[in-house]
């Protein structure tokens, strides 16, 4: 299995092969919509791979009918949108702030059951057939048309943009608006090259809704824990603006388990999920754990989750941790856990002591065991 595919599309896939050894998997995974996390999943798909089957999360279906339409119509629906997201958030003419979808989806967090769903199991809508499509996605799949090299934008690619929101809108938008703008389109883009390179090449996709009190689907080798697999489309409420920006938050990305079995103990891959509500398992003796969202301190609920579901045998736990070169990550709450670490570049007093590198393990006698090439977590405060 590949669960996320990390920022890089173009390399993604070479990186993958070198490491691995392999040209494919029998499931490739998406968390949920952050950059960091789809980009690799593209590259992956588009480099022609191997998989048997694509998980991802059940809003993408929501969405995917308004995202596959032309380009002109999804930008033009989308600066209305953000007109009156700019009204909402009071961002005014001069501000700088950056607001990307990322950013605006916490400011949604209070209206986020307006344009949720509490209980996958009580969808209504349109029947997803065994490939993952119903109907009228696949004619729109079929249909869709490539928004790469569109040249509608080309009057405004020397950065006029306040010129289109003023002939639209009759106002000028202040910076922080125009990349909540780009970046809700950037969202947009990956759901869509997503969607449409499983399904030209024949992929089925499962789909799952986030719920933190009821998980269910999924394989006995892989095991959702705050979410469900659904077998109904619901129908998009809210903007789309607000219904991209849910496909990128943290909180709600999809969180799996891989039990134990005889030859190796359980691998939890928690995205960036602060695991709130979550009831995880208890058979975490000597298991695997990916850090959320880098490490980052914004997540420290996550490690004391874990801790308490584990009890004694936290100290058994490894901690895997996938990063870029930040000054802020990881946080100190990450720092003082006592299971062993392991990162894919560390930082040290500010710097950072290595390259990146690989984090390889293998199991050994039902335990995972640090391959000789990859080094501990060095990683200190900043």
């Amino acid at each position: 299995m590949l669960v996320d595919g990390g920022r890089n599309r173009s390399a993604f896939a070479a990186m993958f092969q070198a490491i691995t050894n392999k040209n494919g998997v029998d499931i490739v995974i998406c968390t949920h919509n952050d950059a960091d996390h789809t980009e690799g999943t593209v590259g992956y798909l588009q480099s022609g791979l191997g998989c048997k089957e694509v998980w991802l999360p059940g809003r993408w279906l929501s969405v995917l009918p308004d995202v596959l339409k032309p380009f002109v119509d999804v930008f033009v629906e989308l600066t209305d949108n953000v007109l009156h997201a700019v009204r909402r958030l009071n961002i005014v003419e001069g501000q700088r702030d950056r607001l990307t979808i990322e950013r605006y989806s916490e400011h949604l967090e209070e209206r986020v059951n307006d344009i949720s769903v509490k209980h996958p199991e009580e969808l209504t809508g349109e029947v997803i057939g065994e490939d993952g499509w119903t109907e009228l996605h696949a004619q729109l799949l079929e249909q869709a048309e490539p928004w790469e090299g569109s040249g509608w934008l080309s009057p405004w690619r020397n950065g006029d943009w306040d010129d289109f929101f003023y002939f639209r809108h009759f106002r000028r938008l202040p910076p922080a608006a125009i990349q909540l703008l780009f970046s809700a389109i950037d969202a947009a883009t990956r759901i869509r090259a997503i969607a449409l390179e499983a399904y030209h090449r024949g992929i089925p996709v499962r789909w799952f809704e986030y719920s933190a009190s009821k998980a269910a689907g999924g394989l006995p080798e892989l095991q959702p824990i705050n979410s469900t697999a659904i077998a109904r489309v619901r129908p998009r409420s809210g903007t789309l603006l607000d219904f991209l920006a849910l496909t990128v938050s943290n909180k709600q990305s999809l969180v799996f388990w891989s039990p134990p079995a005889d030859q190796h103990p359980g691998v939890l891959f928690t995205a960036d999920s602060d695991l709130a509500g979550c009831q995880l398992p208890s058979q975490f003796r000597g298991a695997l754990a990916t850090a959320p969202h880098h490490g980052s301190e914004a997540n420290a609920q996550a490690y004391r989750i874990v801790a308490s579901a584990a009890q004694q045998f936290d100290s058994t736990i490894t901690w895997i941790r996938s990063d870029g070169r930040s000054r802020k990550r990881p946080g100190s709450t990450y720092l003082t856990i006592r299971s062993r670490r392991l990162c894919t570049i560390c930082r040290c007093n500010s710097s950072f002591s290595t390259s990146k590198q690989a984090v390889q393990l293998f199991s050994r006698h039902g335990t995972w065991v640090r391959h000789a090439d990859t080094s501990m977590c060095v990683c200190q405060q900043a």
